[in-house]
C-alpha cells in the first residue's frame, strides 16, 4: 500500500479543477502532480515575492530535478498547501530562512508579522505518511542533553553514533511515548531559529504564534484499506504535538542559547513575559485561514 500516492491522488480528485493526467519528464507520466501545462498555468499566477521566496528554499520546489517533477507540482504538497491559503495575505513571506547559532539554518514554511506579533507557519500535508530521518549533526548534541537535564519528566532524547562521521543518530520521547511521527528534531531547529532572532535582534520581544499546518485527509474519498491507514497516522501525530509542551522547549532553548552562546540578554521577567506570550497551534486547512484574519 503506497499510502503517499493514494493521498495524493484522493486530493487530486478532491480538488473541482483537478483534471486527468499528470505531469510529464522525460515521457514519464506522474499522475501525482499537475500537467506540465496547470504547473505553468500555476506559476504564471504566482506573485513575483513568492516565486523568490520559493526560488531561494532549499527545498527545489519550482525545477524539475533528477528526472522527477517540481514537487510543489504534487498535489499532495506542503509548500502547494501553504501557498494556496497564504496567498492573499499581504506580506505573508514563504520559505523564511533563520540562522540557529548551532546547526545551519531553520526553513519555515511560512512567517508573517501582523505589527503586534509573529506567526511562524510549519506546514504538512503528505509528508508524516513517510518515515523521517534519525540521523543529526553532533553539534545538537550538547543541547539535547541539556533539554534531557531539563526536561527531563516530558521529553527525552536518546542518542547513539551513527556511521557517518560528525553526526548522530536521536530518537524523540514524550511523556514516555516514542514520537513516531512528529519531527521534533526539526521543532527545535525551528525554535532555535526563532530564538536565536530574539537573542540577536533580528527579531523583536513580542508575541510568538507557532502555527503546525497539518492536513486534514478524513474527508477524502478514498479506499477503506488506505482511509484507515491516513486516518491512523494523522490522529497519531496531533496526539503527538500534544504531548510537547513547546513553550517549556522554546524556554529551555532560550536559556541554552545564553548559557552556551550569548550571555543573559533577557532577564528572568523578561523571559517569563516572552514564554507567556509563546503559543503552539495545531491547525488543519480548514482552522487555519480564521487564524489567519
Amino acid at each position: 500500500m503506497n499510502i503517499v500516492k493514494n493521498l495524493d491522488l484522493a486530493i487530486k480528485k478532491s480538488e473541482a479543477k483537478a483534471k486527468g493526467g499528470g505531469y510529464l519528464v522525460n515521457g514519464k507520466m506522474f499522475d501525482c502532480y499537475m500537467t506540465n501545462e496547470e504547473w505553468e498555468s500555476f506559476k504564471n499566477n504566482m506573485s513575483a515575492d513568492a516565486m523568490s521566496e520559493f526560488s531561494r528554499g532549499d527545498g527545489g520546489e519550482l525545477t524539475e530535478k533528477n528526472g522527477y517533477p517540481p514537487k510543489m507540482s504534487s498535489y499532495g504538497s506542503s509548500s502547494r498547501m501553504i501557498y494556496n491559503l497564504s496567498k492573499d495575505k499581504k506580506i505573508f513571506h514563504f520559505e523564511k530562512k533563520l540562522h540557529t547559532t548551532i546547526g545551519g539554518t531553520a526553513n519555515l514554511d511560512g512567517f508573517y508579522d501582523d505589527g503586534s506579533r509573529y506567526i511562524f507557519v510549519e506546514a504538512k500535508c503528505h509528508e508524516i505518511y513517510s518515515k523521517k530521518s534519525d540521523i543529526v549533526s553532533k553539534s545538537y548534541k550538547k543541547l539535547y542533553e541539556f533539554i534531557n537535564t531539563y526536561m527531563a519528566d516530558s521529553i527525552q532524547i536518546q542518542m547513539c553514533d551513527a556511521k557517518k562521521d560528525g553526526y548522530m543518530k536521536a530518537v524523540y520521547f514524550a511523556d514516555g511515548e516514542k514520537l513516531l511521527h512528529l519531527d521534533l528534531k526539526q521543532m527545535i531547529c525551528h525554535l532555535l531559529g526563532i530564538a536565536t532572532g530574539i537573542l540577536k535582534g533580528t527579531l523583536e520581544r513580542k508575541q510568538n504564534d507557532f502555527i503546525y499546518l497539518l492536513y486534514d485527509p478524513t474527508e477524502l474519498d478514498i479506499s477503506k484499506d488506505v482511509k484507515e491507514a491516513t486516518n491512523e497516522i494523522y490522529e497519531r501525530t496531533r496526539y503527538e504535538c500534544n504531548l510537547v509542551d513547546f513553550a517549556t522547549l522554546f524556554r529551555v532553548i532560550l536559556l541554552f542559547l545564553m548559557e552556551e552562546k550569548y550571555g543573559y540578554l533577557i532577564n528572568d521577567d523578561e523571559l517569563d513575559m516572552m514564554i507567556c506570550g509563546f503559543s503552539f497551534i495545531l491547525a488543519s486547512q480548514e482552522l487555519y485561514p480564521l487564524l489567519m484574519q
